[in-house]
């Protein structure tokens, strides 16, 4: 039955490319990256070697717009990335940017009405906190405290319509998953949650395989985890020239494989301490997001009351 289904699913190949028949919509900073290298390694499934092209986020910016250098704007060449997908393969990217901006979701099922989205929702603190020392530990963000980044954008109005690029603002998903359950009938979206992928990666990636219609007896590889935040690099010498080394990595980005940036992300990051969120810190930011978990735990039907309270998610270290 699997097969019959991506069978169904991949008739809209041609040598110049395809649409895709899944996306992964985000969330950012909740364990993409991972679920991305987990369906690179199954047969069935066929993804671009890169992550995030964000396509149906980027096409729809102005030319003028500063995007990183990995979004797509161009249908040809994004089409293009599904080329080699099989005739008996399901074929799908992972971008979380389509979880940040509410033009997304009816701009992708004008063009693939029968698209599936799979999403990974995670406590909006421990996101934007994950992003912060990720960035930080990266030689992306200035800021040298995340307190002081909060005291930044604390005026700052939480819910845009594009909140990419943002901390504070990208906290806010309920907006656009509201137009992604209006658009995505139920038996085509699936929600996952960042605690349960973390605790139970292998069953949750299981859960993915049945969803897409894959055999779920593949080994993918789970007990490994992919692009975590981690903390702050131990040693003060590599912890700097990680850092400074951004744009020189950058630059070179387009011309290394992906296997050759992620051994030298792994080795770099290799030992890391932790960077515990301040009890006090986290208890005035999760009052400030109060109102969009009660709103996310409605829209979901998931009840988020320890979300509400003053301790983390509980979740085993190693994943973004």
């Amino acid at each position: 039955m699997a097969h019959d289904v991506m069978r169904q699913a991949s008739t809209s190949a041609t040598s110049e490319g395809r649409w895709p028949d899944f996306l992964v919509v985000g969330a950012g900073r909740a364990g993409t990256t991972s679920l991305h290298q987990y369906l690179a390694r199954h047969p069935d499934v066929y993804l671009p070697k890169a992550k995030a092209p964000s396509y149906w986020y980027a096409a729809a910016r102005p030319a003028t717009a500063q995007l990183p250098a990995g979004f797509v704007r161009s249908e040809h060449t994004y089409k293009s990335l599904f080329g080699g997908c099989r005739a008996d393969q399901r074929c799908g990217e992972v971008s979380p940017v389509y979880l940040a901006a509410t033009d997304v979701p009816a701009r992708v099922m004008a063009q693939c009405p029968d698209m599936r989205i799979i999403l990974i929702l995670r406590h909006p603190v421990d996101r934007v906190y994950a992003r912060w020392v990720a960035r930080r530990r990266d030689g992306l963000e200035p800021t040298p405290t995340f307190e002081a980044l909060l005291d930044q954008e604390w005026a700052h109005p939480l819910e845009r319509d594009d909140a990419h690029a943002t901390y504070m603002a990208s906290g806010i998903v309920t907006p656009t998953l509201r137009e992604w359950f209006a658009l995505v009938p139920e038996e085509r979206r699936l929600v996952l949650w960042f605690e349960d992928f973390a605790r139970d990666t292998a069953g949750s990636m299981r859960t993915v395989c049945r969803f897409l219609g894959v055999r779920d007896d593949i080994d993918l590889g789970t007990a490994r985890r992919h692009n975590a935040s981690g903390g702050r690099i131990r040693h003060p010498w590599v912890r700097g020239i990680w850092a400074a080394s951004f744009p020189l990595r950058r630059a070179v980005r387009p011309l290394v494989p992906v296997s050759w940036r992620d051994a030298a992300f792994r080795l770099a990051t290799r030992r890391v301490d932790a960077l515990p969120l301040a009890a006090d810190t986290r208890a005035r930011l999760t009052a400030r997001y109060a109102k969009e978990i009660r709103a996310l735990a409605e829209l979901t039907g998931r009840d988020l009351t320890a979300w509400l309270g003053p301790t983390p998610a509980q979740s085993p270290t190693g994943l973004p």
